[in-house]
């Protein structure tokens, strides 16, 4: 299938590489289909396009968080890994939404509310972790990411 993305123009992809969010994202609850683009065609870097299907102009910067906050952890509620139907954690991605304004040196990323994917079943949800040191919107470079925020 070819879609046509603002970072990329169109790109051809599988259909099973669409990734379905029931209730869309906060904010696009009616957009439900998306794909996940890596930002470099080599796949090496942590940066992605969460890029819908229905409307190019909807498209999400995400980063993996594990590369830059090594002791990030998060704990979903049962009913979370019911819903994304996750069988093994090794079925989950974990991604959290990217803001830059201005350069991208003063990147801000959402560690509160990360994107939870279920790679086996192309399903995602974005949830709310109930963690008080995780902040929405924690400088993604700076010198010792994990001394920034203790957990």
């Amino acid at each position: 299938m070819k879609i046509q993305t603002e970072q990329f123009g169109e790109v051809e992809l599988a259909e099973e590489r669409v990734i379905t969010f029931d209730k869309g994202i906060p904010g696009f609850e009616e957009v439900k289909d998306y794909v996940l683009i890596p930002a470099d065609a080599e796949g090496e870097s942590p940066f992605f396009f969460l890029q819908s299907l229905e409307h190019v102009e909807v498209s999400f910067f995400l980063v993996d968080p594990f590369t830059f906050f090594k002791d990030y952890d998060i704990k979903l509620e049962e009913q979370m890994v019911e819903r994304l139907q996750l069988e093994e954690p090794t079925d989950a991605i974990v991604l959290t939404t990217v803001t830059v304004k201005g350069d991208i040196s003063s990147a801000t990323t959402n560690l509160k509310a990360p994107l939870v994917i279920n790679n086996k079943k192309q399903q995602g949800m974005q949830i709310v972790l109930n963690n008080k040191d995780y902040e929405i919107k924690q400088a993604l470079f700076q010198a010792d990411n994990t001394a920034a925020r203790q957990v």
